[in-house]
C-alpha cells in the first residue's frame, strides 16, 4: 500500500495542486485559430462575423506579489448564436487566477498554461459578451517597470490575439520596462517547533504542531505540498489546518512503525511571504509519557524542486 502511494504521488501529485486550483475541468474541443495579431488589440474580422478584443494585462504591486486581469469582449454580428470556445494562455507560467464569465475549461499545465473554456452564456446575435480572467503573480514588487518576455493569446473564432504582461512599478511607473525573468527553482524555507501532546478528557493526547513557510523565490507556484513524518505512538493520518486534498506521502521516508501524511495547501505564496498552517497530532490513551522521538515536516511547490523540511520532538505528557 505504502509504495501504491508513493508510485501515485510521483506521477499525479504536483500536478494535481495546479489542476485544482482554477475551474472545474469539462470535456472541450477545439476549434483552431489562425490569425495572430499584436498585443491588446481587437480580432477583425469582415462585417456579419464575431470578433473579439483582449487588452493589456497589467500585474498591480500589493504587499507581495502582483495581481491583475485581462478582459476579452466578443461582438457577434452574425446572425446566428455565437457559442465557441475560448482558449487561453497565459503569459507567464502558473499565474491564471479566477476566470469571470466561462463555463467549464479545461486545462493543460505543461509550462505556461492554456485554458480551453466553455462561454458561461451564449451571445445572441449583434450582442456582446465579455469575460473576465484574473492573474496572480508571486513575483516581488520593485521600483521599476517590468515585462514578460511571452504574450499571452486568447483563440476564438477562428482567430487569436495577444495581449502582453506588464508589472507596474511600486512608483507607479510603465513605462521603459525591463525584461522579467521568472525563476526556474523554488525557495522555502520552514520553520517549526517542538510539539508536546497533552492528555484530553477521553484519555487520548492531542498537540497542535505550527509550521510555517518562507518563499524567497518568484518561481511557479499555484499551491504547495506538505508532508508529515511521524514516530510510532502517534496516530496516522494528521490533519492539517486549513485542510487541504490528503492521499499519503511519498517523499519523507516512514519512521519505524510511524506514519507520513502529505497534504495539499491551497493558494498561491509570493516571494518574500511568510505563511503558516498546523499539523494537529493525536495519540491513544495509554500511550507512555515521555518522548516518543521526532516528527519532519516537509513543504515544496507543486512544479519545481526547492522543497525544504524542518525537524522536531515530539513529547508526551499530562
Amino acid at each position: 500500500m505504502r509504495r501504491a502511494r508513493a508510485a501515485r504521488h510521483t506521477g499525479y501529485r504536483y500536478r494535481e495542486i495546479i489542476m485544482r486550483t482554477i475551474l472545474r475541468a469539462g470535456a472541450i474541443a477545439l476549434a483552431a485559430g489562425s490569425l495572430v495579431l499584436s498585443s491588446g488589440v481587437a480580432a477583425q474580422a469582415a462585417a456579419g462575423t464575431v470578433t473579439f478584443s483582449v487588452n493589456r494585462l497589467v500585474f498591480e504591486p500589493g504587499q507581495y506579489g502582483h495581481t491583475g486581469s485581462v478582459r476579452i469582449t466578443i461582438k457577434n454580428r452574425t446572425s446566428g448564436v455565437f457559442n465557441d470556445y475560448l482558449t487561453i494562455t497565459e503569459p507567464i507560467a502558473s499565474t491564471f487566477g479566477q476566470f469571470v464569465g466561462t463555463g467549464p475549461c479545461l486545462l493543460n499545465s505543461s509550462g505556461r498554461v492554456t485554458a480551453v473554456c466553455e462561454l458561461a452564456t451564449p451571445i445572441q446575435p449583434g450582442a456582446n459578451g465579455v469575460v473576465t480572467i484574473n492573474f496572480q503573480s508571486p513575483a516581488k514588487p520593485q521600483p521599476f517597470p517590468q515585462i514578460a518576455p511571452d504574450p499571452g493569446t486568447v483563440e476564438t473564432a477562428g482567430s487569436t490575439a495577444q495581449f502582453d504582461a506588464i508589472f507596474r512599478s511600486t512608483t507607479g511607473k510603465l513605462a521603459n520596462p525591463k525584461p522579467y525573468v521568472q525563476d526556474t527553482v523554488s525557495q522555502f524555507a520552514v520553520t517549526a517547533n517542538d510539539v508536546t501532546l497533552h492528555r484530553q478528557e477521553d484519555g487520548s493526547f492531542l498537540g497542535v504542531l505550527p509550521v510555517s513557510v518562507r518563499s524567497d523565490s518568484d518561481a511557479p507556484n499555484s499551491g504547495l505540498w506538505t508532508e508529515l513524518a511521524t514516530p510510532a505512538g502517534i496516530d496516522p493520518w494528521a490533519a492539517s489546518n486549513p485542510q487541504g486534498v490528503c492521499t499519503g506521502g511519498g517523499i519523507l521516508p516512514t519512521p519505524p512503525d510511524g506514519f507520513v501524511n502529505g497534504c495539499s495547501v491551497d493558494g498561491q505564496t509570493a516571494e518574500g511571504e511568510t505563511r503558516t498552517f498546523e499539523w494537529v497530532l493525536t495519540a491513544p490513551a495509554g500511550t507512555p509519557l515521555g518522548s516518543l522521538g521526532t516528527a519532519t515536516a516537509l513543504i515544496g511547490s507543486g512544479q519545481t524542486d526547492g522543497a525544504n523540511q524542518a525537524t522536531v520532538a515530539v513529547t508526551i505528557a499530562e
